[in-house]
């Protein structure tokens, strides 16, 4: 049995992080409500909710403020490139890339 909490909006979705000291700071506000609205869409799509794990998002998931910054971390030639290799959200202000 599990104990399950349902996240209403990106605001719940953010305090979560909130509440691990250690993963505050791991995302930006554009971020952490880019990243909800990719999952609600996600989850919306495979028709089963999503289990809110902060700590397996954290090492699933890096922020970039931009493609530059990626491709510092991988070997890829632009954002298609990226984006044939993995997911990738895109927000204003930076970019989600899920590690691969």
């Amino acid at each position: 049995m599990a104990i399950i909490v349902k996240i209403n909006g990106g605001l719940e979705f953010a305090a979560e992080f909130e509440q691990w000291p250690q993963r505050r700071s791991h995302f930006s506000r554009p971020a952490l409500h880019a990243l909800y609205e990719y999952l609600d869409e996600a989850s919306d799509g495979m028709g089963e909710d999503i289990e809110l794990d902060v700590v397996g998002l954290c090492c699933e998931w890096s922020e970039y403020v931009n493609l530059e910054a990626v491709k510092e971390d991988y070997e890829i030639k632009d954002l298609s490139d990226l984006q044939n290799s993995t997911t990738v959200v895109v927000f204003p202000g930076g970019l989600l890339v899920q590690e691969f």
